[in-house]
């Protein structure tokens, strides 16, 4: 078991080691190994975080093992038609091995080998198949208890308490399995929702409209033609953000299939830390309708 941890260096293994440790679906333990990985094999990395759960678009919380993500390693989307998302990959510590240190060029260094890593389904990627490589995560009523509950400010009261954790607990397994926020989501009134178009362009500047603002966008689910305005999203209202890229398509992450996108783009340094869902440790480059901003 390698156990690596934030900050310590590791190699990716050759894409021959790590074609042996595959399935037929080019998966290790449901976590799928795709050809935007390849280019990796053979670089030296630092590992960002350990990866232990996560929320996976239409499954909710989910519990992973043996997982890292690794700095700066993110999918290009070559394998599959483009797709824009820049997702973090997931590498599964089987395919890492521990060096001392970081090479002063840390370009890739391919070492594909002759290795033949089996070309995954249309569409299938990794974060497409997340719910494979994961399994349900909940709390138990008593770790709920002794986490919201067992202060000593509350200990006192500690009947009203467990009737108040109770009606909550209760709420949240309904609404806590889909990785939601329980609170302070941002809703509108619109039947159709407005669009602009700014044409904006990588490397300008801009700004995160105001709560008001944004608010006349979205619809009574919170989005703007199906895109959420997401709780992790309002602290940045009134930043201001370089455009990082326009967004013309992406894999959707529940259906494994390919979505266009409209006035649509990513902001650099602006991403979902995961706050109201759960702590989720993805850190996704958030998604941003143009109406949602102002060029400056």
């Amino acid at each position: 078991m390698l156990t690596a941890k934030p900050g310590e260096v590791v190699k990716v293994r050759s894409a021959a080691e790590i074609a042996a440790t595959l399935d037929k679906n080019n998966t290790l333990e449901g976590l799928s190994f795709t050809p935007e990985m390849l280019r990796y094999c053979g670089g030296k990395y630092r590992v960002l975080k350990s990866v232990t759960k996560i929320i996976v678009e239409g499954w909710g919380r989910r519990q992973i093992t043996n997982t890292v993500m690794l700095d700066g390693v993110m999918c290009n989307g070559e394998a599959h038609e483009g797709c824009q998302r820049m997702c973090k990959l997931l590498w599964k510590e089987a395919w890492l091995k521990k060096v001392d240190t970081l090479d002063t060029d840390v370009s890739m260094r391919s070492d594909s080998g002759d290795a033949t890593i089996l070309v995954h389904q249309r569409f299938l990627c990794q974060s497409a198949l997340l719910y494979m490589a994961s399994k349900q995560l909940s709390i138990s009523f008593e770790d709920f208890v002794r986490k919201y509950f067992c202060s000593d400010r509350f200990r006192k009261w500690w009947m009203i308490n467990r009737v108040c954790a109770i009606m909550l607990w209760s709420t949240l397994k309904v609404k806590g399995f889909f990785g939601l926020s329980k609170n302070g989501a941002w809703f509108g009134s619109c039947q159709t929702t407005p669009t602009v178009s700014l044409q904006l362009k990588p490397g300008e500047y801009v700004e995160v409209k105001s709560k008001e603002e944004i608010i006349k966008t979205l619809d009574s689910m919170g989005k703007n033609r199906g895109l959420t305005f997401t709780l992790e999203m309002q602290k940045y209202c009134g930043q201001r953000f370089r455009v990082l890229k326009r967004i013309d398509k992406i894999i959707d992450e529940e259906t494994g299939q390919m979505h266009k996108a409209f006035n649509t783009v990513m902001l650099r340094d602006a991403m979902c830390d995961g706050s109201s869902h759960d702590s989720c440790p993805r850190s996704c480059l958030l998604l941003w309708r143009e109406i949602w901003l102002k060029r400056i």
